[in-house]
């Protein structure tokens, strides 16, 4: 199983010392783009070897999936390759000997006496047999045996007697079994297995790869929030100073200053919480991209990609037909209906009477050494051959009508889960499609009340400095800035959060982000 990313970005590590930002670093800093963690993620999550449950959307638990991963996956292929052992042949010997005393005695109907005797029979038999695709049971014998003995009344001994045989039997089911068995069922099923463990592990990734993209544009919009918080804390610095001057000069109040001071503190209060934040998104990202969380915990991870409000146009009937043709967790539920009508389909040809047709063919030979007798098998002296047909009918039937009604009620099932499932990826694919919507409105109303608050916080500041306003509008209008870039950046994370939300709804995770899973 390989994965491909095509893209032209190439991972590498810069070690860079000192302070990033606000954000203090003394160990390694790594600037990744998301194709980059996309690349790591599906090259080192353990996840994708192990397997895990992907949580999907919809009403009821049952909706969501569990995917063996590529281990599960290995383990559906060799239970297909076991499963052709059906035809695998099966070779039998046997070898022996056997002793018999007989005392002899008189015989009423012939009035006369037999005489006692003793024998002595060795054997050999060989054998190989299978199963043909048609159904059919074969089975190729051969067979040696030598006689000899004593004869007590003549105080002699009985001539040695050879015999050889070989004979080759099919037999072919002609109703019951006929077109399926239980073991062309279970071949069968175990191909359904292992398109069902594909579909799986595609699912697998494919959640992956969106918890990457989500964790990676949280940690993006935590960093941005660093700089506005930064920004906050300066600003609020850069007032305590200057009403300190004021207040020395006896042109502003201490009330004034204390008020900015309260602010700073404020500032910097928040300011730590945006850098807990973004650890916190940091450590989530790293163990969705790595499996060795000690090696990278040193490491920063810098996003070098921009929060951006990129507008996509989507049509929503193309956006349904991706979900009904791509979304892995509902082929699977098709799959799995396949997979039902071939137990139907067993289910029913069980209803048929056991109509088998026999047909032998072989030589026997005779001889008074072992050679004699192997030569003479050859040259068709005293051939055997036969058929029969053999029929088996149960009086009731009772188990397998059951089993047969069994087998459409559960066929029934799944159908109508299939059903549920489509109504609800076409509803996640709706919902997510006017979450996109929504969410880059929003971004565009979040950047007009960014670009307001700055021009009212600039012109506040201008009046403050003439001696015609306050310093507590001032403040008031420093955490209206601080509040609407804060929310800027938030909207903007959350729309490109939903676009991946989307492309998962969709099933088009791995092609957007130009991912080529080869299943091999």
């Amino acid at each position: 199983m390989r994965f491909i990313i095509s893209v032209l970005a190439v991972l590498y590590l810069a070690v860079v010392t000192g302070t990033t930002q606000t954000l203090a670093t003394n160990g390694p800093v790594r600037p990744m783009s998301l194709a980059d963690c996309l690349r790591s993620a599906l090259e080192r999550n353990l996840s994708i070897q192990v397997g895990d449950r992907v949580e999907l959307g919809g009403a009821t638990a049952d909706l969501d999936q569990r995917s063996g991963g590529r281990l599960g996956l290995d383990a559906a292929r060799v239970s297909l390759h076991q499963a052709y052992s059906y035809y695998d042949p099966e070779f039998v010997l046997r070898a022996g000997q056997t002793y018999d005393k007989n005392p002899g005695g008189f015989e009423p109907l012939t009035s006369q006496s037999t005489p006692g005797t003793e024998q002595w029979r060795e054997f050999f038999e060989s054998g190989i047999g299978g199963q043909l695709p048609t159904g059919a049971r074969y089975d190729i014998t051969t067979s040696g045996r030598r006689t000899s003995g004593f004869n007590f009344e003549s105080n002699s001994s009985i001539p040695s007697e050879y015999r050889a045989e070989a004979a080759i039997a099919v037999t072919q089911p002609m109703l019951r079994d006929f077109w399926i068995d239980q073991g062309r069922l279970d071949i069968k099923l175990s191909k359904q297995e292992v398109k069902l463990s594909e579909y799986g592990v595609q699912l697998l990734v494919m959640d992956i790869a969106k918890r990457v993209a989500l964790a990676y544009f949280d940690l993006l919009a935590a960093r941005e929030q660093i700089k506005v918080q930064t920004t906050a804390l300066e600003l609020a610095r850069q007032l305590v100073s200057e009403n300190r001057k004021k207040v020395e000069v006896g042109t502003m109040a201490p009330l004034d200053e204390k008020q900015a001071e309260s602010q700073a503190a404020s500032a910097e209060s928040d300011l730590q919480a945006a850098i807990f934040l973004a650890q916190q998104n940091e450590n989530l990202l790293k163990s969705l991209i790595t499996h060795d969380f000690a090696e990278v915990q040193p490491v920063t991870i810098e996003p070098t990609d921009k929060l951006l409000a990129l507008y996509q146009s989507f049509s929503l009937p193309e956006a349904w037909r991706n979900g009904i043709e791509k979304r892995p967790d509902y082929l699977r539920n098709k799959q799995i209906v396949e997979d039902q009508e071939l137990v139907l389909t067993y289910r029913r040809n069980q209803l048929f009477p056991r109509l088998d047709v026999t047909g032998t063919y072989g030589r026997n030979a005779l001889g008074t050494t072992s050679e004699g007798a192997v030569e003479s098998v050859g040259d068709d002296r005293f051939p055997k051959w036969g058929g029969w047909v053999t029929v088996r009918l149960p009086i009731t039937r009772r188990n397998d009508r059951d089993a047969y009604k069994k087998a459409k009620l559960a066929k029934e099932a799944f159908i109508l889960t299939l059903k549920r499932k489509e109504d609800t990826v076409l509803q996640e694919i709706d919902d997510a499609l006017k979450k996109v919507q929504s969410t880059y409105t929003t971004t565009q109303s979040r950047r007009a009340g960014r670009i307001y608050a700055e021009a009212a916080l600039d012109a506040e500041q201008k009046k403050l400095d003439n001696g015609k306003s306050t310093s507590f509008n001032v403040l008031q209008l420093q955490k209206d800035r601080t509040q609407a870039s804060s929310l800027e950046i938030q909207a903007l994370a959350d729309y490109n959060k939903a676009l991946h939300e989307l492309y998962f709804s969709e099933g088009t995770t791995l092609e957007r982000n130009k991912v080529t899973l080869e299943l091999r």
